[in-house]
């Protein structure tokens, strides 16, 4: 057996055994500059193995080049560039016939003023019981900065209201990519502010929590820190009254019983002075819990009733759903890579649901299933 025969049949055995090993460069791409990044710290994480660190650079310009990378069936990795304290991460599937990957990771300048930011108000949903009010809502901010800029401080950039007579906080989360993540605010000369970082393009941040119903009347103030154009509100049950300066009646659902409401052009400053009255529901006792067949909406402290009627309401607003709070920052990780999987799958699917049937499509099409089998084993296997 001549030695390039020798050669081939070892990196055959290589490739289908998984052990071939090679490199990976991850350049960092400034988005604000669009020219050579930097980054503070590169990682390299192994979602293979469970979501471990295999390797890591500090002070990377431009690029850096990770050695003895695993290829083979199982490999995934997550690839995370820290710059001025944020996080950026990308996902790559290295394929098994290659020994040089390559993939970028894009950061952005920082600002610490706010600017070029839109934000909405989707809903602010007011659901009355005999005692008490549960308030739900979710704030979009849209980062629009031109050239892309991330807007960060200490302790926190964004406004957020909270009433002082909440008498049970439920979550607060934001979300930047796929994922919400629980984040909580903190006090600064400013207000309350939430510590996230603003990223360009949307983010959301949404928040439940309990407020005093008694003598079937309520005054709520929400103070509004931005300009909003269209603030809508949803009440449930749709027979209690509600009224506020400039609030009008848009509708009723009467499928959910849900009454619907807006406040167009909200200036920055205002606060809005909701009035409540009317009966609210009554909560009863014997209902049967349901089999969880998805993502929890609303934490399990809130007793079966309140939970079967927030469901009516979030079947109807898409952009209510998947709420879900995660405490440590290792579980935070774990459902980023199981997201930025499952972007990947949807994306190589597409790929492999446009192949012609030529013989070159066929062998581009193999490469796309041996990736989609890893993925789904990787999966599975860190769900």
């Amino acid at each position: 057996m001549n030695s390039r025969r020798f050669a081939r049949i070892s990196l055959s055995f290589l490739l289908v055994s998984g052990l071939v090993a090679g490199e990976l460069r991850v350049n960092i791409i400034n988005g604000t500059t669009n020219t050579a990044g930097y980054a503070d710290r590169v990682a390299l994480m192994d979602l293979s193995t469970g979501m471990n660190e295999v390797a890591a650079v500090t002070n990377v310009n431009g690029s850096t080049t990770f050695s003895d990378v695993q290829s083979g069936g199982q490999s995934q990795y997550m690839i995370q560039a820290s710059f001025a304290g944020v996080s950026y991460s990308t996902m790559l599937v290295p394929e098994a016939e290659l020994t040089v990957w390559e993939t970028s990771v894009t950061v952005y300048d920082t600002k610490a003023i706010v600017s070029d930011i839109t934000v909405s108000v989707p809903f602010y949903v007011i659901y009355s019981f005999t005692d008490k009010l549960y308030i739900q809502k979710r704030l979009v901010l849209e980062n629009h900065s031109n050239p892309p800029v991330v807007f960060i401080d200490s302790p926190g950039i964004i406004n957020v209201h909270i009433p002082e007579d909440v008498s049970e906080f439920d979550y607060m989360t934001f979300k930047n990519s796929n994922m919400p993540l629980k984040t909580e605010a903190v006090n600064s000369e400013n207000g309350l502010v939430i510590p996230n970082a603003v990223k360009p393009g949307n983010s959301e941040i949404d928040m439940a929590y309990y407020l005093p119903y008694e003598s079937e009347k309520a005054t709520l103030i929400e103070q509004v820190d931005y300009d909003i154009e269209h603030f809508h509100v949803y009440v449930m049950p749709a027979s209690m009254t509600i009224t506020a300066a400039g609030l009008r009646r848009e509708g009723t659902d009467s499928e959910n019983n849900l009454a619907i409401y807006a406040v167009n052009n909200v200036k920055a400053g205002t606060a809005i002075e909701f009035k409540l009255s009317g009966t609210g529901m009554s909560e009863t006792e014997s209902q049967t819990p349901q089999e969880n067949t998805g993502r929890i909406v609303v934490e399990h402290r809130i007793d079966t009733s309140v939970a079967l009627v927030l469901a009516g309401v979030i079947v109807l607003f898409i952009l209510g759903a998947l709420f879900f709070a995660i405490a440590q920052q290792n579980t935070d990780l774990k459902q980023e890579s199981i997201d930025l999987l499952k972007q990947q799958k949807k994306e190589l699917l597409q790929k492999y649901g446009q192949s012609t049937g030529s013989p070159e499509d066929e062998v581009e099409k193999n490469k796309i299933f041996q990736r989609l089998f890893s993925i789904y084993k990787t999966l599975d296997r860190i769900k």
